[in-house]
């Protein structure tokens, strides 16, 4: 592929962009902070700048481009969104994953070479421990006066070897040492949360410096996104990693989004990073995701949490008539479940939006209102989708079965068989199946193959849809079938995460299982595709699993001192996570408050009405 000289470099695929994305692509002699706030387009801007270095031999092979998300679908949409504007070849060599996929792969590669006693068992087990399990281990070994919320917080903070953390609390040292002691009793069956997994990787690194050399050798250029989300653990390891190094680090993200601290993030990651990288602070502030009165709106939140915060410039055009924000009042969860239902069904009948834009968000607890609005809809031929939960029989999430390798494969060939016309799934499966099986995407020869086998294929997947309807069985032999012309040895040696037979499998049962699921009732193929993307389905979500999406119209519930018990005014996490709700609608978007469950929060109320919105009698049933 021709290389283009930098200063003939255009931006692919978008109109323009803004002036500060000009130079922040442009910039590579030295680290960057990117504010980019709710809807500024930082997957476009990544993307650009990715495009820009590889096409232009900045970033010459066999160096590839590192970028770090926070959350699994964040790091896909970011690698497709390369794909689609650098083309096959060139996004072979930028590597998209989430922080926790990068460290578990260091350790998956190089656990052997972590000192004992911290050593963990090939074959080690991933665990989530919640408030209940940290109070319970400190309840067990006699440390009741201290919170499993301080625990938690240790483990993520405390390097290996562990010493005291604290030469007033020297108990500390012991109580982590027993934690990590309890956590590896099995030799033969490690228990690991993330956090111990980032600080192992950050162990073994300062044990050898082999490894950092060679990863600095690698990615010459770091991306970081949501950034403002960095916990204390991720950024020693990035220090450790590149602060010595000549890469060259972006960190783009908005502190206005902070949501994580309770999880560990830092308070001030990128002033923090921009002392110690010695980073230049760019700010983007069109806004390409909301139109200018959620703008407006928005914009009054941001103020109440950063002053000094810059206006940004709506792009999006307003495309719906009547309220497009307001805060519905209810006086029972009955009625605000039934009024909502109403509400959503009215809209998807007349046109206005499909179910699958119109996203219900909650603050935590997804499955509660699951139980509680789905019947709801359904009544009104509606479904309800908690991308939360597992599918029946999966040990893994909905919202990431969705993003897997495995799944992205095994879709493409489906839905191509089970599809009249599926353009974007034949440019997926043949830039997936180009790496996976080592072929060069600029080989005629190649790619001819190629396409005639995959050509092939889709027809016996058709034959074999024609002859056999969903079923449990179905399903799996379809998978199986798939897998098989893939190749399952190929796929997992082209995906980090699936070398350990753990982790593949999880991966692989959660997407038989949601396929299982998606037939369930179905006699038509087409339809199955549809149900395992959630076609025709309202989403159901937490604020946090709602990062980085958009959609049409969104719809909270409980803005109400019954799930915002902690809420405190201005500065504040609570205010960050309403913020991040408020900004994942591109047109409308409504707030619930019910009286049974709590008060309303005068705070918030007061500052959206200083913005135009009002609280009203929430909709009722047809």
């Amino acid at each position: 592929m021709p290389i283009i000289k930098p200063e003939r470099w255009t931006p692919k695929g978008v109109a323009s962009l803004e002036p500060a994305a000009h130079n922040a692509i442009r910039e590579n002699d030295r680290n960057l902070c990117v504010v980019a706030s709710a809807g500024a387009g930082k997957t476009e801007f990544l993307a650009q700048k990715a495009d820009y270095l590889l096409s232009t031999g900045i970033c010459r092979a066999p160096h590839r481009i590192l970028a770090i998300s926070f959350k699994s679908d964040a790091a896909k949409n970011l690698k497709e969104r390369v794909r689609q504007r650098c083309g096959s070849e060139l996004s072979g060599r930028f590597n998209s994953l989430t922080f926790d996929a990068f460290s578990k792969g260091i350790v998956d590669r190089f656990g052997t070479l972590i000192p004992a006693p911290y050593n963990p068992s090939p074959d080690y087990e991933i665990v989530f421990p919640g408030f209940r399990d940290w109070n319970d281990f400190l309840a067990r070994h006699g440390y009741r006066h201290l919170s499993g919320e301080t625990l938690e917080q240790a483990v993520a903070r405390c390097r290996l070897p562990i010493a005291t953390l604290s030469p007033k609390n020297p108990e500390w040292k012991d109580v982590l040492t027993r934690f990590w002691t309890e956590y590896y009793q099995d030799k033969n069956l490690t228990r690991l949360t993330f956090p111990m997994i980032n600080r192992l990787v950050n162990y073994v690194l300062s044990c050898d410096p082999r490894l950092v050399a060679g990863l600095q050798a690698t990615y010459p250029f770091v991306f970081l996104d949501e950034f403002q989300d960095t916990t204390f653990g991720q950024y020693d390891l990035l220090k450790r990693l590149f602060l010595s190094s000549d890469a060259c680090l972006t960190a783009v993200g908005d502190n206005k989004q902070r949501i994580m601290v309770w999880a560990g993030a830092m308070p001030d990651a990128f002033k923090t990073f921009a002392g110690d990288f010695n980073a230049k602070q760019e700010t983007l502030i069109s806004n390409w995701r909301s139109h200018p009165e959620l703008v407006e709106i928005q914009h009054a939140i941001a103020v109440s949490l950063e002053a000094a915060s810059a206006k940004p410039d709506a792009k999006r055009v307003k495309s719906v008539d009547g309220e497009v924000c307001a805060i519905w009042a209810y006086d029972d969860r009955a009625s605000e479940c039934e009024g909502v239902a109403s509400w959503i069904s009215e809209a998807i009948s007349s046109g206005e939006m499909s179910p699958e834009d119109c996203a219900v968000l909650v603050r935590f607890k997804p499955d509660v209102l699951e139980e509680e609005l789905g019947p709801a809809l359904a009544t009104r031929d509606v479904r309800l989708r908690n991308i939360a939960r597992s599918p029946k029989g999966g040990n893994i999430a909905i919202q990431d079965v969705l993003t897997e390798d495995i799944t992205q494969c095994t879709m493409a060939l489906i839905r191509l068989a089970a599809l009249q016309k599926a353009p974007d799934d034949w440019s997926a499966i043949i830039d997936r199946l180009s790496l996976i099986w080592g072929l060069d995407p600029d080989n005629e020869a190649d790619q001819g193959n190629l396409q005639d086998q995959v050509g092939e294929k889709i027809l016996v997947l058709r034959r074999f849809m024609k002859a056999n309807t969903p079923s449990d069985a179905s399903c799996v032999a379809l998978v199986q079938s798939i897998l098989k012309f893939v190749g399952e040895a190929k796929l997992r040696g082209t995906v980090p995460t699936y070398r350990r037979d753990k982790d593949y499998f999880r991966a692989r049962t959660g997407l038989e299982c949601l396929l299982k699921e998606s037939a369930v009732g179905e006699t038509n193929w087409a339809v199955v595709a549809g149900n395992f993307d959630g076609v025709g389905q309202v989403p159901l979500m937490s604020i946090h699993k709602s990062k980085g999406l958009e959609f049409h119209t969104v719809i909270f519930f409980g803005l109400d001192s019954g799930t915002w018990w902690t809420f405190k005014p201005k500065d504040s996490e609570e205010m960050r996570a309403f913020f991040v709700a408020f900004t994942r609608a591109m047109q409308r978007v409504f707030f619930t408050s019910c009286r049974v469950r709590g008060n309303r929060i005068a705070y918030v109320d007061d500052l959206i009405a200083n913005a135009g919105v009002d609280r009203i009698p929430g909709p009722t049933p047809d």
